[in-house]
């Protein structure tokens, strides 16, 4: 499994409102459609004000195959706000996620 993080900083209350509605309602269907999808959270700290995304994929080829609409997404992000994020792309190593422990 490999997961892509996508990471912004400086993310205003505002660009967060705006920004979780993109991520739920134009990034994710188009992610979910994709094959390989294996998962997504994303995280928050208002503190700091960050945001990060992570994706799961089932290998390395689809993590790679999905990049295109992730970036599609990403360049229409940058122009509404300026922002332009880091990202990283991990090999799964390990995960633990008991059953029922999400929500």
């Amino acid at each position: 499994m490999y997961s892509r993080v996508v990471r912004y900083e400086g993310v205003s209350e505002d660009e967060w409102e705006i920004g979780a509605g993109w991520f739920r309602y134009d990034y994710l269907p188009v992610a979910m459609e994709a094959e390989g999808f294996a998962g997504a959270y994303l995280f928050r700290d208002r503190e700091g004000e960050v945001t990060m995304s992570v994706t799961l994929w089932k290998d390395e080829a689809t993590a790679a195959g999905s990049g295109e609409a992730l970036r599609q997404h990403l360049d229409k992000w940058a122009e509404m706000t300026g922002r332009v994020p880091t990202i990283q792309t991990f090999e799964v190593v390990h995960a633990e996620i008991p059953t029922g422990s999400t929500g």
